[in-house]
């Protein structure tokens, strides 16, 4: 989200900010749908139905970004073959951008900011503010390393390396993450009493 206008220019959309527009809009219109479907659908569930299309969403811009170059035609070149492949190219990557947000905007745009349920009532407030410095911790380094990380390993790369983390974060969740779906507060704060 904050490098897509700078992804969009170096693709070569002719308007950038407004392409990142449709992103932002899709995050709007998939967190609405989260926040409808969360309790309903339980976190874990939708954490472990929404992580695989993540991994695809990333995985598609990876294969976009192999199609073409950092520096793309100039939207406004005569067409030529090489021409109709970069922007093919950019609306692979602009379409696998925009399902990678609506997955996150449905699970883990959402799941972590409902984290408090998990702690028991003593260490609620302890336990929610690391957890929120945790995420924001994870957003601020993401948000220093992603240009140098497209510099130094290629932008197909650096987007392989985040499916690779999101594959991780969903075997994590599978193997740790409790459903909360249908209990009580004080159900919930047990989830965890003995460990994982």
């Amino acid at each position: 989200m904050y490098f897509s206008a700078t992804i969009f220019t170096m693709v070569g959309f002719s308007v950038p900010t407004l392409t990142s527009l449709s992103v932002a809009g899709t995050n709007l219109v998939f967190t609405v749908v989260a926040l409808l479907l969360i309790d309903r659908v339980g976190r874990r569930r939708i954490l472990l139905y929404s992580i695989p299309f993540m991994v695809a969403g990333l995985l598609l811009a990876a294969l976009g970004f192999s199609f073409t170059s950092i520096e793309a035609q100039p939207a406004d070149d005569p067409v030529s073959d090489a021409n109709v492949s970069e922007k093919s190219a950019a609306m692979v990557i602009l379409v696998s951008i925009m399902l990678y947000v609506a997955s996150y905007a449905i699970g883990l745009g959402n799941v972590p900011w409902m984290q408090s349920e998990l702690f028991p009532l003593a260490v609620r407030s302890l336990g929610s503010g690391i957890a929120t410095g945790t995420n924001w911790l994870a957003n601020f380094v993401i948000g220093l390393t992603f240009l140098p990380l497209m510099d130094l390993l290629s932008p197909s790369w650096t987007f392989v390396l985040y499916s690779v983390i999101c594959g991780v974060g969903y075997v994590l969740v599978w193997a740790i993450y409790p459903e909360t779906a249908g209990l009580s507060l004080e159900e919930t704060a047990l989830l965890l009493e003995n460990g994982w």
